[in-house]
């Protein structure tokens, strides 16, 4: 049977486990005989939202341009709250009343005369205890490696041979993304490094490079640089298009990437392949209290662990909003997120497959896989090989002991050693850059000891310390240029890090603080 020509005839049933057997990224919408089908790919990487105007349901790719068409005013205050402690919302909530995101692995049918019809064909829920004990670690080991280097091969055979830009750094993804290409023998590859002068990162990457013999480049950012950018008629349009109402736009790689453009270092066809998210698919993310669970607890006590693991990790960019009230309005939304989306408790030591369930579609897929806009607004073509549904499926499968501070991972990649590129020659650590900040720094922190030697507490005021007067100078992406520096110094709300910073501003230009509360309309 032709699913497409017929789809309206057909049982939702039947559509869903077509699209199930999909592999690739994709968004579709098919429409036929007043019924229409859309439908996300697993980890939403092309978004679409959708709204009704009178009796009309109308689907876009971008939220801000559906917002405008439906003429949405009123604000989602409990999403605001959510976007202004963590930097994405919880579900399928967005900032305007009135539209819906579409999430990860789910598909919606419109019929006329009844309610959107909305279904998950897949779900990101480790399960472990499928796997048995997965065999050896050895075993382990080369079968990551296998689903790795398959994984690759099955991505370059859809380039047609296409040049291939890496962004590279100090890290373990992007260096696997490139050394995984070199052992393919991929023969079209860049890489290029952005920040700071001097920083590790970029460091790093230019000796990897070096070694695997691709031509790499540095594009030099500063604070003075990023804060015109930010403030660009340029980014605005950006922000504008990237910007799907759940989320705080991914704006790391856009001054760099005009940067390449205008440069002309990536051709017109090329292709830009990043590492995300390696680091949280091989268990990096998943808190020591998952792991190191003391004693039996009771269902109660083992949901709140998640719950206060999801909370530190993600839902602290500003101290000042962690009060109790606001601390329970969010343990309720991810607890009814997680529920809906059918995660249970199962074994004691697979507590962590519900945190990465949530995160997974919640700050992966809302904010970091969304990243690709930042290529899309180039206009340059994207891949992410460390999303793909066999290395998904993989990484579901495997024990928390495989996971337990990316061993596996880790242990994997400096045993295949592909480049030449893995080992501990190849660890950088990490260093403070420019020099002048490095060198007040210490001197600085020496003035502190006395309090630092006092324990935790006095541990905890150096570091307010040097996040408030240091920081601005020595984020290597020079992010927190978003702000002037007094502001920052002078704040004392806590914030976490430059992103506390950009959701204030962007929950400003709609009007809103960072609790999700209207600002007075003088501001």
């Amino acid at each position: 049977m032709d699913l497409v020509s017929n789809f309206a005839s057909i049982p939702a049933e039947l559509w869903i486990e077509s699209i199930a057997a999909l592999d690739g990224h994709f968004a579709l919408i098919l429409s036929k005989n007043d019924v229409v089908l859309a439908a996300t790919d697993r980890i939403s990487s092309i978004p679409l939202f959708y709204g009704r105007q009178g009796e009309e349901w109308i689907i876009d790719s971008q939220a801000r341009r559906l917002a405008d068409e439906l003429n949405l005013e009123e604000v989602d205050l409990s999403a605001a709250l959510q976007i202004g402690m963590a930097g994405f919302t919880i579900g399928s909530a967005v900032c305007f009343k009135g539209i819906e995101a579409l999430g990860s692995g789910e598909t919606v049918f419109f019929r006329q005369g009844e309610v959107p019809d909305r279904r998950h064909y897949y779900m990101y829920r480790p399960q472990p205890e499928n796997e048995g004990d997965g065999g050896d670690y050895s075993s382990l080991k080369n079968r990551l490696a296998d689903v790795t280097l398959e994984t690759f091969r099955k991505m370059i055979s859809g380039l047609d041979g296409r040049e291939v830009i890496v962004p590279l750094s100090a890290g373990l993804d992007s260096r696997l993304v490139v050394s995984a290409l070199k052992e393919l023998g991929y023969p079209r590859i860049k890489c290029f490094s952005y920040g700071l002068k001097g920083n590790h990162e970029a460091r790093a990457a230019r000796k990897i490079s070096k070694k695997l013999d691709v031509p790499w480049i540095f594009i030099d950012h500063s604070p003075q640089k990023q804060a015109k950018v930010f403030s660009s008629p340029e980014f605005k349009e950006y922000y504008h298009f990237a910007d799907q109402l759940n989320a705080v736009p991914f704006i790391q790689d856009y001054y760099a990437l005009g940067c390449l453009k205008e440069r002309g270092y990536a051709s017109r066809d090329a292709v830009f392949i990043n590492g995300q998210s390696g680091d949280y698919l091989s268990g990096n993310h998943i808190p020591p209290s998952l792991i190191d669970q003391r004693g039996p607890l009771s269902e109660t006590e083992r949901i709140d662990n998640i719950l206060e693991g999801l909370i530190a990790k993600h839902f602290d960019l500003w101290a000042c909003l962690k009060t109790p009230d606001n601390i329970e309005k969010i343990c309720r939304a991810l607890l009814d997120d997680i529920e809906k989306n059918g995660g249970v408790l199962s074994a004691p030591g697979c507590d962590f497959s519900l945190f990465e369930m949530s995160e997974f579609s919640n700050r992966q897929v809302k904010y970091v896989i969304a990243g690709q806009r930042n290529y899309e607004w180039q206009g340059f073509d994207w891949r992410l090989p460390l999303w793909d549904k066999d290395y998904l499926d993989f990484w579901a499968a495997m024990p928390l002991s495989a996971k337990e501070q990316q061993c596996l991972y880790r242990d994997m990649l400096e045993e295949k050693n592909w480049g030449g590129v893995w080992g501990p020659q190849w660890r950088f650590p990490k260093t403070i850059t420019p020099l002048w900040a490095r060198l007040v720094r210490l001197l600085l922190k020496a003035a502190h000891l006395p309090y630092i030697w006092q324990g935790k507490e006095g541990r905890a005021r150096w570091h307010r310390f040097e996040k408030r007067y240091f920081d601005w100078w020595t984020d290597v992406l020079c992010n927190y240029a978003i702000s002037p520096y007094l502001q920052v110094a002078h704040d004392r709300r806590g914030h976490r890090n430059a992103i506390s910073w950009h959701v204030e501003a962007y929950l400003a230009e709609k009007g809103l603080n960072i609790d999700g509360t209207p600002l007075p309309l003088s501001q």
